[in-house]
């Protein structure tokens, strides 16, 4: 238990820190934070919070710096999630309104803006699509040799491709070939999709069968790999921690290793809500010294995808824990309007 005047002095070098990058002295405390108490008596409350492990000395002579455990405690405890002003987040909203049909696309915009809005780098799993459900099939002639082939997919993502033809076709017969496609696939998922089914499509549909089985089998390949969208990783070479190349190196080589790093950013949003994984509480070695913000997003009560902040331990959480927040709840908001 921490009385009310070590936590204003965590809470004093845990924003100082977060600010400068500077080790924090009981001076600069003083003279800042008008707590009221003398530096001596600071000083006095800094050994005790670094003696039960809430912040650390990293050089003699030095200031202090927050510990894995004071973050923590800071994250839990203190900290109040930053207010986005409502114009911000009506221009979110529009941005990704204006995506809404192209789920690439709208993926593409969560994780910039993921990145913009917190100068850190920004993780996006995309939904996969080999666990979704096919709804409907569409047809559409495009001209006498061009068909836009559109799959529907439960839960509202939309998959569309354009074939070409080797001669032509008749227009008036997509509707009906619609209907019947969309009679036999509806309510089978990508993973499930047997051959037999795939080979009687060929057979009925001759040169559009095997057209239509082309656009299936990239989807399909494409789905095997759960798709990894980054923005900003040129942006870990602007925080102090990472500006010695050795200590970015690991961090960069995570990057790297898509199906890892998918792998931890669902492993640490596997709960609802806003999760903070601090330092050493991450499961890889190489972001011992970063912090991740994740949360999932979802259609309707469905959850399909996750979006993340990797950065430095001393990190802005409070702008970060409310930019994932808003971020994960806006773009599920945008894909459950589809499926209504």
């Amino acid at each position: 238990m921490l009385n009310e005047r070590k936590i204003m002095v965590l809470h004093a070098i845990v924003d100082d820190y977060i600010r400068s990058a500077e080790p924090v002295g009981s001076r600069t405390i003083a003279r800042r934070y008008n707590l009221g108490v003398s530096p001596a008596t600071i000083r006095n409350e800094m050994a005790d919070l670094e003696e039960i492990g809430y912040i650390i000395q990293p050089h003699i002579s030095a200031g202090r710096i927050p510990s894995d455990k004071g973050y923590r405690f800071y994250v839990d405890v203190l900290m109040e999630p930053s207010v986005i002003p409502e114009e911000q987040r009506s221009a979110i909203q529009r941005r990704m309104v204006a995506r809404k049909h192209e789920t690439e696309l709208l993926v593409q915009e969560v994780s910039r803006l993921l990145s913009v809005l917190t100068n850190y780098v920004a993780v996006v799993l995309a939904p996969q699509i080999n666990l979704c459900m096919i709804d409907r099939v569409q047809l559409l002639a495009l001209d006498e040799y061009r068909i836009l082939v559109i799959l529907v997919l439960h839960p509202g993502l939309v998959q569309n491709r354009i074939i070409r033809m080797p001669a032509k076709y008749d227009p008036a017969a997509l509707s009906r070939i619609s209907q019947q496609l969309t009679s036999r696939l509806q309510g089978v998922t990508y993973r499930d999709l047997r051959a037999t089914l795939i080979k009687e499509i060929q057979g009925d549909y001759g040169d559009l069968g095997t057209s239509l089985l082309e656009v299936i089998a990239d989807e399909l390949a494409d789905s095997k790999q759960e798709k990894v969208f980054l923005s900003g990783t040129i942006s870990i070479f602007e925080q102090p921690e990472f500006r010695d190349l050795e200590k970015a190196k690991g961090l960069l080589s995570l990057l790297e290793q898509k199906e890892t790093l998918s792998n931890l950013i669902s492993n640490l949003s596997r709960y609802s809500g806003v999760q903070v994984t601090i330092g050493q509480e991450n499961p890889i070695d190489e972001i011992h010294e970063c912090s991740v913000v994740t949360s999932t997003y979802s259609i309707g009560s469905e959850v399909i995808g996750a979006i993340g902040v990797i950065g430095p331990t001393r990190m802005e959480y409070a702008n970060v824990y409310s930019v994932v927040e808003l971020l994960a709840n806006s773009i599920s908001e945008v894909l459950s309007e589809l499926i209504k």
